[in-house]
């Protein structure tokens, strides 16, 4: 994708604020003792690029359960006032994906979340339409129960995908996903979010933390649930790299863990792929 000088300055910005964002929570967990890293695409760029991918407009966070558990317990009253955290569970009765975030105050865009082209999003939630980052918990599972709990995970979400705005863009699911989620779907709107709601964290706190040979994501998109199980072991010493002017945390395994992602990551993808996936690059103000 080429950008126009516009949306290449916006680029520039969003990441940036981003980064901003990245520190603050980095201070916060080196105060509290804990460990976070860059996760996905956040680690692909500072890795193959040091730095963001050229296109990228997000930052992913992975914390260990425990860690996650005591940083959203923190992140209210630590946060500074240009910051606001909101659990996935704060959006009423619309259902917002099960990804914590911090958004920047000072900013307004139009993204991904869009169900219009405009500020209505999926949440029908005005703090959708700032700049974020997410973060991600990887929850204690072993290999004779991360089959099942991915299986119910995936239900789950399709139940909970009946509490959006309007419908979410399906456009990466298969024909299959599509079909499911539009049975699910139809049923989840039929029932209390809550319920949903204590369903997920039921089925993701099934292995006690300590426990089990693996991590599993469950929160990220339904398409790419099976590659988001880990060994445990990636995760046992952590480092600092290079992102843009920054330093942030990383597993020192981070190969190992960009091999399991992705078939070949020091290659770029075709042209295609190559662009922003959360805002639309053409309407970012911040101040």
């Amino acid at each position: 994708m080429k950008f126009t000088e516009t949306q290449q300055a916006n680029l520039t910005k969003v990441q940036d604020i981003e980064l901003k964002i990245l520190r603050e929570l980095d201070r916060i967990c080196q105060k509290y003792g804990l460990k976070y890293s860059l996760s996905g695409g956040t680690l692909l760029g500072a890795i193959r690029h040091k730095d963001f991918i050229p296109w990228d407009d997000d930052i992913d966070i992975d914390l260990r359960r425990d860690d996650f558990n005591k940083l959203i317990s923190v992140l209210p009253d630590e946060l500074g006032d240009e910051f606001e955290f909101v659990n996935y569970n704060e959006f009423g009765e619309y259902f917002c994906d099960f990804i914590p975030r911090i958004f920047y105050r000072n900013s307004k865009a139009v993204n991904s979340f869009s169900v219009d082209g405009g500020k209505s999003n999926f949440a029908n939630d005005e703090r959708m339409n700032r700049i974020f980052i997410e973060l991600y918990c990887l929850h204690d599972t072993d290999s004779k129960k991360v089959k099942s709990q991915i299986f119910k995970v995936k239900t789950i979400y399709g139940l909970a995908m009946g509490h959006r705005y309007k419908p979410t863009n399906s456009d990466n699911y298969s024909f299959i996903q599509k079909a499911e989620v539009a049975v699910l779907s139809n049923i989840g709107k039929h029932m209390k979010l809550k319920k949903i709601f204590d369903m997920y964290e039921k089925c993701v706190g099934s292995v006690p933390t300590g426990t089990g040979n693996l991590y599993f994501k469950p929160s990220v998109p339904l398409p790419v649930q099976e590659r988001n199980v880990f060994d445990k072991h990636l995760f046992d010493e952590y480092t600092y790299v290079d992102i843009r002017n920054d330093k942030a945390c990383a597993p020192a395994e981070y190969i190992k863990i960009l091999e399991s992602l992705y078939s070949n990551w020091q290659e770029l993808p075709p042209e295609k792929d190559r662009h922003p996936g959360h805002f639309d690059l053409d309407n970012v103000e911040m101040w």
